[in-house]
């Protein structure tokens, strides 16, 4: 927190009390002390019950054979059908005016919703609130219940979710840490949609016989998949910032302005009045004028928007009014999002620009605060237009297309990732667990099979099918993150040298942060910059320790930080600096001291153990040492002078000048004392007595972080 850049309060919003940063300090140390918990400030995913889903599917089983094929089962059958026919007999003899029909159906969505979600939640095994709210969604849709019958004025709200979705993940980002991601971008996600739609489209026209457009578009459809999905189930289960999570958002991202070429390429490829499509070069200049308007659009909004967004905040922020700030960044947001709307790209693109706008100003805490509530509801909205699309009906009839297809899609997708990652330095394992939520489908095959449905690119009752198909699949999205999961318990054994760093996987590394002791802090470190997206390698002794992490994904390796030939593995050489953070005074010096010597130029920041050792590691060449007693009272104190009403400022500037001036004086008293205070200062004997309580030498610093350093004997 020294020396942490300081972020102006939202205009209008009090400070938040000491009593409440307490509660939450006090939880976050439950939740650490808790082994295995490596995110702490992400809530866990609930584990999957792999016997019960088996149990549940006997029964489903089951049930499909005695509903279709005793005469009892068909009887029920007949009888649940009359009794919804009468159900929406009686709702259609009730005349409702437009609006109210409009809140009607507001009040059944979110009735739906607080039903469906809870009890998804806790009665099914693995299940989440995405699935509650697909589930919701396909009772209430037109193909149930039909009490919401229009879906497409429900999908173009629930779109601002997606839209604030992509915004929350720019404000997290910055433009600098994008373009360390290019390659992934760019090469990775490139490879994946070109490939993937190449796959598609050669099962299409071999097995289906749809002619060589249509496969093309049902190929390219089929390759996108559901950011929203996708990234909402890697934040519910901390895996945002993994190597797979990264891998996984920088493939989205390029699909996103993959969409673009693909909607292009529908009327494009639409048969004329004398039954041909589109030529080459037609096609050829299309493209070309789609990557020159999306890349001015890109450039113009990014240039503008460095101009524009950090006076206009400034100006807002003086009205002092929260209602205000708020409605700027929502302007923000979809403004911008409309800019690339009409430069032919996508709305959630637009939105992923303003977050990175923002996501560079002092605003971007508040901005995202602000944001929360709208893009939870929205989100939920948006996953409750999709489980309106599945048509029960049409799958109890065609149940066999239905999963052999979801089938071949996941398996497809998944293969395509597993040979397209480790070309761009992917791990086999990150690649597959990339693959699993990579593979269904995505919210852009509703849009692209209706245009192409509606251009004559592809058959009605394919696209019917398809729609279930891919409903269903993004259904299946947090059961195959959680085999994933297992995948890699499975394949990383605990045996010593699967769990060590290897050669073919660090070098590609650059300009990343090396963590040495992955325990309680080392872990809180790694969590802050996985949020950030921020490259890290963590090294510990501890084998249960590197094991736990690599369930997660994490890239933590078991190896001595002291040693020369695991730093080097680790890419010490292009690291932008080192933390080091280990559990005995002797192995943070060999560390520090190893660091020093092979790696003079890169800066290592220190967890020290008391002010004696702090002052031994900064001699061996620390960048700057923290001792671990000083800075927690520093924070308690910091609390209390919040509590007592002091504002932000008064209590920096307090805080710093205590660490100048009086730590010195500090240390006398506990010489004299025979007390550390808290400080863990060690009384240094001298030969024939202890030593005196001579001047302090007061602060010794490197880089901004001070230590208090011991008197003199």
């Amino acid at each position: 927190a020294i020396g942490a850049k300081e972020v102006p309060a939202a205009p209008g919003a009090a400070a938040a009390p000491a009593a409440a940063a307490a509660g939450a300090a006090s939880a976050m140390t439950a939740q650490l002390v808790e082994p295995g918990n490596l995110y702490p400030s992400v809530p866990s995913s609930k584990p999957v019950d792999w016997v019960k889903i088996g149990i549940l599917a006997l029964g489903a089983v089951a049930g499909y054979y005695f509903f279709n094929n005793t005469d009892p089962g068909r009887a029920v059958v007949a009888t649940a059908l009359s009794m919804i026919s009468f159900v929406k007999d009686q709702l259609g003899h009730i005349h409702i005016h437009e609006a109210e029909r409009g809140l009607l159906e507001t009040i059944c969505l979110l009735f739906t919703s607080i039903v469906c979600v809870p009890l998804v939640v806790k009665g099914v095994p693995g299940g989440n609130a995405v699935l509650g709210y697909l589930l919701g969604g396909a009772i209430v849709g037109p193909y149930a219940l039909g009490l919401i019958s229009d879906v497409n004025n429900i999908k173009h709200l629930a779109e601002i979710g997606v839209v604030l979705l992509l915004f929350n993940i720019g404000l997290e980002l910055s433009l600098d840490r994008l373009q360390s991601m290019a390659k992934f971008v760019f090469g990775m996600g490139t490879a994946q949609v070109v490939f993937t739609l190449l796959g598609v489209a050669g099962v299409a026209m071999a097995v289906a016989g749809l002619p060589g457009p249509g496969a093309i578009i049902l190929g390219g459809s089929l390759a996108m998949s559901s950011t929203a999905v996708a990234i909402q189930v890697l934040e519910e289960r901390g895996e945002m910032g993994s190597r797979h999570g990264r891998a996984i958002f920088s493939v989205l991202l390029l699909q996103d302005l993959a969409v673009v070429v693909l909607l292009m390429l529908i009327p494009l490829l639409a048969p004329s009045p004398d039954g041909s499509s589109g030529g080459f070069a037609r096609i050829a200049q299309a493209l070309a004028l789609a990557a020159v308007k999306a890349v001015a659009a890109i450039v113009g909004i990014i240039a503008g928007g460095r101009i524009l967004v950090r006076p206009l905040y400034k100006k807002i922020s003086e009205f002092a009014n929260a209602e205000i700030f708020a409605a700027t960044t929502l302007l923000m947001v979809l403004g911008t999002s409309f800019l690339t709307q009409l430069a032919g790209l996508s709305l959630a693109l637009g939105a992923f620009l303003a977050g990175l706008l923002i996501a560079e100003t002092e605003y971007a805490l508040q901005v995202e605060s602000d944001i929360a509530p709208y893009k939870g509801l929205l989100m939920g909205l948006f996953f409750m237009s999709v489980g309106m699309e599945i048509s029960v009906q049409l799958f109890l009839q065609k149940w066999k297309e239905v999963l052999a297809a979801i089938v071949v899609l996941i398996v497809g997708k998944v293969a395509v990732m597993a040979a397209v990652g480790p070309l761009f330095g992917l791990p086999r394992l990150a690649s597959l667990r990339s693959g699993l939520l990579l593979a269904p489908g995505g919210e852009f095959a509703f849009v692209a099979f209706g245009e192409a449905v509606s251009r004559g690119v592809l058959p009605a009752n394919v696209c019917n099918l398809l729609y279930v198909v891919v409903a269903l699949s993004m259904a299946l999205t947090p059961y195959l993150a959680e085999l994933g999961s297992r995948l890699g318990s499975v394949l990383e054994s605990s045996d010593l040298k699967t769990l060590q760093p290897q050669e073919e996987e660090m070098k590609e590394l650059k300009d990343h942060v090396i963590i040495a002791g992955y325990g309680r802090v080392g872990q809180i470190i790694a969590q802050m910059l996985s949020e950030q997206l921020i490259p890290f390698v963590a090294l510990d002794v501890s084998s249960a320790r590197v094991s736990v992490g690599k369930k997660k994904d994490v890239p933590v390796y078991f190896g001595d930080a002291g040693s020369y030939s695991v730093m080097h593995l680790v890419g010490a050489e292009r690291a932008a600096c080192a933390i080091i953070a280990l559990d005995t005074p002797g192995a943070n010096y060999r560390a520090v001291y190893t660091m020093s010597k092979h790696f003079p130029h890169v800066k290592t920041y220190v967890r020290a153990h008391d002010i004696t050792n702090a002052v031994n590691l900064e001699r061996a060449g620390a960048t700057a040492v923290v001792p671990e007693t000083l800075e927690p009272s520093l924070q308690l104190a910091a609390a209390v002078l919040r509590e007592m009403e002091f504002n932000t400022e008064e209590v920096s500037s307090i805080v710093d000048e205590f660490r100048r001036k009086h730590l010195a004086d500090l240390q006398l008293l506990s010489a004299s004392s025979g007390t550390s205070l808290g400080y863990g200062f060690e009384k240094q004997k001298k030969e024939g007595g202890t030593a005196g309580a001579g001047s302090g030498s007061g602060i010794s610093s490197g880089e901004g972080t001070s230590i208090l350093t011991p008197a003199p004997a």
